[in-house]
């Protein structure tokens, strides 16, 4: 785990690539995460603006040398089957020698297990981490009563990202009147703090366990 107040101060300075910092309505959401060691990617704490209606959001993924390493073998085994699966194509539209249809299938199938398989081996990757913030957000609302659509859910995107957000973010809203929306928003954000704040007590738990620890092992050497 690291200190509270050094990713903090650290989270306060990122900044996206048009410059602008972290949203002040999802900063400690992506604080507790990463103090509890939940790598967060990507957040928004949600808009009504020029820019649409969008509710808060944050992704998490584990991000190393050889994550980052494994995603690029998948990326370009995407691009080489995906140029198999065209070549293939068109040797069916020309009518090829039956021969060299087989072949090409038997290079796309080949291909194709191989990609599966460091598919499989990247999401592998987030389990752990993903496990874990499961069974915060399990404790979480173990006693606690939300209508449907504000309970926070995890979903996948892309090669291995994890997104958590209410559930009523999956369009449940987007045609509803802008007051209804407000509300919505307003309603999604205050899940998104207390879940924070409730990361937020565990962090300090563990601190102050680990403080109490230290203290009675130095007694133990007196």
């Amino acid at each position: 785990m690291r200190e509270w107040g050094d990713l903090f101060a650290k989270f306060s300075r990122v900044t996206d690539r048009l410059g602008m910092p972290i949203d002040t309505d999802i900063l400690e959401m992506v604080v507790a995460l990463n103090a509890l060691g939940i790598t967060t990617t990507m957040s928004c704490g949600g808009h009504i603006d020029e820019r649409g209606f969008l509710l808060p959001w944050v992704d998490i993924e584990k991000i190393d040398p050889p994550i980052r390493e494994l995603r690029e073998q998948l990326i370009a085994l995407n691009a080489e089957t995906h140029q198999l699966r065209q070549e293939l194509e068109e040797q069916r539209e020309l009518q090829a020698d039956p021969s060299m249809i087989q072949e090409a299938q038997a290079r796309l199938k080949e291909k194709s297990e191989e990609r599966n398989l460091l598919d499989h081996q990247v999401r592998m990757q987030q389990c752990t981490m993903r496990t874990t913030l499961v069974e915060h957000l399990s404790r979480f609302y173990e006693d606690r009563v939300v209508s449907f659509d504000r309970r926070l859910i995890l979903h996948r995107l892309g090669l291995s990202r994890t997104r958590m957000e209410s559930q009523g973010a999956h369009d449940f809203y987007l045609c509803a009147p802008l007051e209804i929306q407000q509300q919505k928003l307003a309603e999604y954000r205050e899940e998104i703090m207390d879940f924070a704040r409730f990361l937020k007590h565990i962090y300090f738990s563990h601190v102050s366990k680990n403080t109490l620890s230290v203290q009675g092992h130095r007694e133990d050497l007196l």
